[in-house]
This record gives structure tokens, C-alpha cells and sequence, in this order.
């Protein structure tokens, strides 16, 4: 009865974040003005390249940082747009508010000193995309790129509870653009801001930045990083 009533929780907790994104929303520009613990909003309105991959991440402020961290990421976003005309740098959780950690799902979010980052991905036949694949119908949250035949599997015996997440289907229509991919990632490495960034082995290798200081492998006990990058900040 516990494992019914828990999972009838998950699916409404699911459906009431579609609801949210589905609400229209004109989002707000962001705060570079701390708060009472420090912490400014990232912008929600288009203003920079800068933009939440859901507005559910905004609407529920989760986008509180530290203004160092606000400014890292306005100037990766600012340097992708650059390289690429038109791009843009999408966020996810970063920490809430008060500044408290932990800020829940998360263990390591909290302080304003931590974000994810989503990937950039093109279709099946090499195009860039200009919007985040949506994966409802994948049963994945976030757009996942998996091993190929041949790379590291880092954890061969899964991960625990809620941190396993299957594979996505051969024939999902997004794959992942590695040239944007790496450039965001190599954008971020130089900035002495960056102090970590989480992402799985087979893609530090694949990207060619096996071996960086700065990238690091967050283990099986966490969830995986193929499907988003983790951006720790001094």
C-alpha cells in the first residue's frame, strides 16, 4: 500500500510541474541585487542568453545563486551566443532562497554555489536544435546521451534507488551536439570561477577533455550526468 500511495504521489508531484510550464509566463529579468543571505535570481525573460530549460525552475525559485556564479554564467552564455548566433545556455536547479543546504532533491545544492546545466542536442540527422528535448515520452526527465558500444560504462552495476535512470530508446529523436557540448564545457573550465564540473567518464572522453582538473565524475551513489552537467562555483 506505501509503494501504491508514494508512486500516486510522484505522478501527481510530475503532472502539477507540467501544469506549471504549461501556465503562460512572461518570466522576470532576475536580480543583481542580493538578497538578505546573499544570493541574486538568475534572469527568466530572455534578457541574456541565458534562459531555465522548464519556467517551472523559475516560477518555484530555484534559481537563486551567488552573484560570482550569476556572472560566470551570463558570460559562458554570452560566449556561446558568440560562437553560435542565436544560442542560448539553458539552466536547471540551482539553489533556492534562503541559501539552506541541503535543498531537496539535492544533497550538494544549496548555497547558491551549485547549478545544473542542460547539454545541447541535435535531431537524428545532425541539425542543432533550437529548444531542450522534451522526454516525457522517453521516461526521462532530462535528455540523456549513454555510452556507446565500446565506451566506459562507469557504473556496470547501476546506481542506487532514485539515482538509476534507464537508458534512453535507440530511436529517441534528439542526440547530443558534442561540438556545442564541449565548447560550453571548455568556456566554463576558464573561468576561475568554475571550481568543478560533474559529468560522466564515456563524455569527458568522447569531448576529448579526458584528464581536466576541473572535471570530475560524481560517482554511482549520485545520478548520472550524461543527460546535464553540474557546475560547482567558489
Amino acid at each position: 500500500m506505501r509503494v501504491i500511495v508514494a508512486a500516486a504521489l510522484l505522478l501527481l508531484l510530475a503532472n502539477c510541474e507540467r501544469a506549471v510550464d504549461l501556465v503562460p509566463w512572461k518570466g522576470q529579468p532576475g536580480s543583481t541585487q542580493p538578497n538578505a543571505v546573499g544570493l541574486v535570481t538568475l534572469p527568466c525573460d530572455a534578457s541574456t542568453p541565458l534562459e531555465p530549460t522548464r519556467p517551472y525552475y523559475c516560477r518555484r525559485d530555484r534559481h537563486f545563486v551567488t552573484p560570482p556564479a550569476r556572472e560566470a554564467l551570463v558570460t559562458a552564455a554570452k560566449a556561446m551566443r558568440a560562437r553560435y548566433p542565436g544560442e542560448v545556455l539553458r539552466f536547471m536547479d540551482a539553489s533556492g532562497p534562503d541559501g539552506e543546504k541541503p535543498f531537496p532533491p539535492h544533497l550538494s545544492h544549496g548555497d547558491g554555489r551549485q547549478i545544473d546545466l542542460g547539454l545541447y542536442y541535435t535531431d537524428v540527422k545532425g541539425r542543432p536544435l533550437d529548444h531542450f528535448p522534451a522526454t516525457d515520452r522517453y521516461g526521462g526527465y532530462w535528455p540523456a546521451e549513454p555510452p556507446r558500444p565500446g565506451e566506459e560504462i562507469a557504473c556496470p552495476n547501476g546506481r542506487p534507488a532514485r539515482a538509476e535512470k534507464p537508458d534512453p530508446p535507440a530511436n529517441r529523436p534528439w542526440r547530443l551536439d558534442e561540438a556545442r557540448t564541449k565548447a560550453l564545457i571548455q568556456a566554463l573550465i576558464a573561468d576561475r570561477r568554475v571550481r568543478r564540473i560533474l559529468i560522466e567518464p564515456h563524455l569527458e572522453r568522447r569531448l576529448g577533455l579526458w584528464g581536466h582538473p576541473k572535471l570530475r565524475f560524481a560517482g554511482c551513489q549520485a545520478a548520472r550526468h550524461d543527460d546535464h552537467i553540474h557546475v560547482d562555483f567558489h
